[in-house]
């Protein structure tokens, strides 16, 4: 659980209950319509000695939900941002399930029923989110007071100011010359948070009753993480070298087992992957000849982990001699791309080669994006910390890739390695899941949409 809330739980194990409630409601609704009393009893029977199938449903729907952002209120604040998620859901939903049967035919689902289920369950699933909608449901706030002053004091109100529903409101700031004034009178103000934001050190006296309340049911958490939690980045102009030691958080990159587990996972999915897109890659290949000639692909220089080069395999996108000056950032609407070649890193298509290198072990599947030396030389030099994300192996997907589009200047980069720096404090099976899932949803609604 996020330490600057102990809230944010609320909505979304409240949405998968109701959800998980409406597909049992429309199995058994449908079972009813479709079949006679004297068949109803034994066809409800059929389902509950399928529990394989029940379990399949279930984990479909949240893989999908989560995959559209249906479990967080915050993406779908408008009735019309509602309509075009559910629709996603849909139409994957049907298919999912429809791929389970056919893979399991002792499933026996027919599609009679399979028709009624969705008919019935996917309304009453965007139902209640409209009736959410109306009523406005929100957690409360979390009542903190921050402490300090900083650039992290600015960029924290500006990220609360822009969140629809905040987890935590400010309801008192202690200046450096707050803090300087009485024990007892900063006491006082302390006393009215549930949560401690810290931002800048205070005096001995001062900081040992802050910390002493972290025993006594009150959360004091440091203004970087604060903020890191709240927007899933690390601010890194707003925190030094010292931050990351402190916060120990990164302490087990070198020594997590997930390391081989996530190994493991890569090789069976990226076959997976490869074995299936082959004849999506078939056909951009061909579109890639017609357009452009030769060649198909090309190969360039990426760093891997620890700054390990090695030979990243792409589609070709662009037109041949494309950077003539030397490495250049792509722009949205770059005029060097090939015909079609919009709609192919669009859809990542371009990527699809890479799985080749996540079988090499030289990438996985979710990381940071892996740089060119050339470009990865000037990042180095005007972005902080940029050097950190080479601890795991870098990814065809990635918590930043899911959040935000293309690169195309500095700023962007900066922004991506935020993200990429959350990832690494949150490295573990339970991103490498969220992000998987998550980036169907990335191609569908476009990062940062």
């Amino acid at each position: 659980m996020s330490p600057v809330t102990n809230h944010r739980w609320f909505p979304l194990w409240i949405l998968v209950f109701l959800d998980t409630l409406s597909l049992f409601t429309g199995i058994v609704a449908a079972a009813w319509i479709r079949f006679p009393s004297q068949l109803f009893s034994q066809e409800i029977s059929l389902l509950l000695n399928h529990p394989g199938f029940l379990i399949y449903a279930v984990a479909t729907q949240w893989a999908l939900a989560t995959t559209f952002d249906l479990y967080h209120p915050g993406s779908w604040r408008t009735r019309d941002v509602l309509f075009v998620r559910a629709a996603a859901l849909a139409i994957t939903f049907p298919v999912a399930l429809s791929l389970g049967v056919y893979l399991v035919p002792a499933w026996r689902f027919g599609r009679g029923i399979l028709v009624l289920t969705l008919l019935i369950v996917l309304p009453m699933q965007v139902l209640v989110r409209l009736f959410w909608l109306a009523l406005g449901t929100r957690p409360p706030e979390r009542q903190a007071v921050l402490v300090g002053d900083g650039p992290i004091v600015a960029a924290l109100l500006d990220e609360l100011e822009n969140l629809p529903w905040p987890p935590f409101r400010i309801i008192d700031h202690l200046n450096a010359a707050d803090l300087e004034g009485e024990v007892k009178s900063v006491e006082g103000r302390l006393a009215r948070a549930d949560l401690v934001i810290v931002a800048t050190l205070a005096t001995s006296g001062i900081m040992s009753k802050i910390a002493a309340l972290n025993f006594k049911g009150t959360t004091v958490i440091d203004a970087a993480g604060a903020y890191t939690e709240l927007t899933g980045r690390v601010p890194v102009l707003q925190v030094d070298s010292g931050w990351f030691i402190a916060t120990g958080d990164f302490s087990n990159l070198a020594t997590t087992p997930f390391h081989y587990v996530q190994r493991i996972l890569d090789i069976l999915i990226a076959a997976t992957l490869l074995i299936v897109t082959s004849p999506i890659l078939l056909g951009a290949a061909l579109t890639i000849a017609v357009t452009g000639g030769f060649p198909i692909g090309f190969r360039q220089t990426r760093l891997g982990r620890f700054r390990k080069p090695f030979t990243l395999i792409k589609l070709r996108t662009m037109k041949n001699g494309a950077e003539p000056d030397g490495p250049a950032f792509a722009e949205q609407h770059d005029s060097r791309f090939l015909p079609g070649a919009s709609w192919l890193r669009r859809w990542r298509i371009d990527e699809l080669p890479q799985l080749i290198n996540v079988l090499r072990g030289e990438m996985s599947l979710v990381g940071p994006r892996p740089e060119r030396p050339e470009i990865t030389t000037r990042l180095e030099r005007e972005i902080p910390f940029f050097g950190f994300r080479y601890s795991v192996r870098p990814g065809l997907t990635g918590w930043a890739q899911v959040h935000h589009p293309y690169c195309t200047d500095i700023d962007d980069h900066r922004v991506k390695l935020e993200f990429d720096l959350y990832s690494l404090r949150h490295y573990g099976p339970a991103l490498y899941a969220l992000v998987l899932i998550r980036t169907f949803g990335a191609l569908i609604f476009k990062p940062g949409q």
